[in-house]
Parts: C-alpha cells; sequence; structure tokens
C-alpha cells in the first residue's frame, strides 16, 4: 500500500507530524471499534487504521545486507502483530455476534410478547382507572353487623366483610348506626366512602380497604403511572444499549406482578373482557 494511501487513511495530509498521525488514530479507532458502532464494515475500515498508523509511526528501516538476523527479528515482529491484530478482531467480531444475538432475543421471541402481553394488559387497566375516575360512583345500602375494634384499626363489620375508613376521617357517630351508605366506583367496584347522617348531619368517610382489598382510586395516578411502563419502553426504547437492557427487566419485574394482583383484585375486568363468561 504505498505511503500515500495511509496518510489517507487516517485523514492526514502527506508528511504529517507524528503527533497528528496519533491523534487522528485515537479518533478514528474509537469511531470504528466494534462495540461502539453497528457499521458493517467497520472491521475493516479499523484494520486498515491500524495498519496504516503502525506503517506510518513506526516505518521499517531499510537493512544493509549484512543485517539478516535483525531482519528476520523484525518479520517475525511484525507478524506476530498482524496475527494478534487478526486475533483480536476476530474475537471482537465474535463479542459483537453475541451482543447481537442478545439484543435480538430481547427483541423477538416469548420475551418479546411477555412484553407484548404487559402492554396490552396495562392499557386495560389504565382504561378501567380513567373511566372509575371519570363516572358517578354507585351507592347502596350495607348492614352493619360489628364496630370491633373500631377506635383502634377503624374499621367496620358487616355481613359482606370489614371496611375500614381513613384513620383521620374516622368519627365515632357510626357507633350508633346500624347501617351505612357505600359510595362504589362503577367499573373497578372499588369503596370510596361510607355516608350517614348524624343528628340530620351528613358525615362521609373515605375507605381505604373493602372487604375485596385496598382501594386503589386515591392513587389514580400512581395505577396509571406503573400500569403504562410496558407501552413508554415498547415506543421509547428503540436502540440496543445498555439501558435497553435494564428498563426490559425492570419493566418485567415491576410490572408483571402489579397487573396481575390488579387484575385478580378487581374481577370486573376479566368479566368484562370475557362478556360475563368468567
Amino acid at each position: 500500500m504505498p505511503g500515500k494511501t495511509y496518510y489517507e487513511i487516517l485523514n492526514l495530509p502527506e508528511g504529517a507530524s507524528k503527533a497528528q498521525i496519533k491523534s487522528s488514530y485515537r479518533k478514528l479507532v474509537k469511531l470504528y471499534h466494534p462495540d461502539v458502532t453497528n457499521d458493517p464494515n467497520a472491521h475493516e475500515k479499523y484494520l486498515e487504521v491500524n495498519q496504516a498508523y503502525e506503517a506510518l509511526i513506526d516505518p521499517k528501516p531499510k537493512y544493509k545486507a549484512s543485517s539478516n538476523r535483525r531482519s528476520s527479528q523484525a518479520d517475525k515482529w511484525n507478524k506476530y502483530k498482524r496475527e494478534s491484530r487478526i486475533k483480536y478482531a476476530q474475537r471482537q467480531a465474535k463479542k459483537a455476534k453475541e451482543i447481537e444475538v442478545f439484543y435480538q432475543s430481547l427483541r423477538k421471541g416469548w420475551r418479546r410478547n411477555w412484553i407484548r402481553m404487559n402492554l396490552v394488559m396495562g392499557v386495560i387497566v389504565s382504561l378501567f382507572t380513567i373511566a372509575d375516575q371519570r363516572s358517578e360512583p354507585t351507592q347502596r345500602i350495607v348492614a352493619i353487623t360489628s364496630l370491633k375494634n373500631y377506635s383502634s384499626k377503624a374499621e367496620i363489620i358487616t355481613k359482606e366483610g370489614a371496611f375500614t375508613v381513613m384513620e383521620n376521617e374516622k368519627h365515632s357517630s357510626i357507633r350508633l348506626k346500624t347501617e351505612f351508605v357505600l359510595f362504589q366506583s362503577r367499573y373497578l367496584q372499588q369503596g370510596l366512602f361510607i355516608a350517614y347522617l348524624h343528628e340530620g348531619i351528613p358525615f362521609y368517610q373515605r375507605v381505604s380497604y373493602s372487604p375485596t382489598g385496598p382501594s386503589f382510586y386515591w392513587g389514580y395516578e400512581i395505577v396509571l403511572i406503573i400500569s403504562l411502563i410496558p407501552l413508554f419502553f415498547y415506543i421509547l426504547m428503540r436502540k440496543n444499549t445498555g439501558w435497553f437492557v435494564f428498563f426490559h427487566y425492570l419493566t418485567l419485574i415491576v410490572t408483571t406482578p402489579w397487573l396481575i394482583y390488579f387484575i385478580v383484585q378487581h374481577p370486573t375486568i376479566i368479566r368484562t373482557l370475557t362478556f360475563g363468561i368468567i
């Protein structure tokens, strides 16, 4: 390869100084390194840059006829360097291939289907949550059977189970009542309020736990954020980076148990999606 070609490979004018050669070399090996680029020709360019650098920074000296031994040693050293570069390039290519196969395993097959399943469930949960917030709650009368531990736990016992109200909203006047009006969200049927009259004054107390479990009505924003994580991940994470791997597993670890728990806690979702068959 002519000397001028080496300068062209390193983007330098002919006769550039060693400092310029070293500076350009460092920039180019970072640009074409297999770990940082997806260019299919990066491997060949990487080897060309190394070859040009070695040829310019340490040109072969002109040996006299009597220096056969030193010439032989230099040839052996150059051969060793060439073989080392080839082996290094092969290792890097193998590593890049393994990384690419790993990323493909996350973007295809059952792992990707798992993300898609979480995405669908998350959107469904979000739609039900939004509908609950925007619709008028339903009302029905619930008979009180006991107020055991009401002072310490704010717990009201009924035939349906225990209703726990917010600690800072409980009022002792409930002890005189035999029933209350329960306000429930229309679609997920979460307990929202209990209401009753005492001496002509209406009392409302927010429900934190009902017989079916905790009320997520008050954590509307948190429910939406967690449920929509798979959707955000699917849309935003397009590049194969360490962040993609991190959020891939975070999405599965966080949202899978959450969505399963939420749907099990609210069988209305299952009944609606199956048109009442289940």
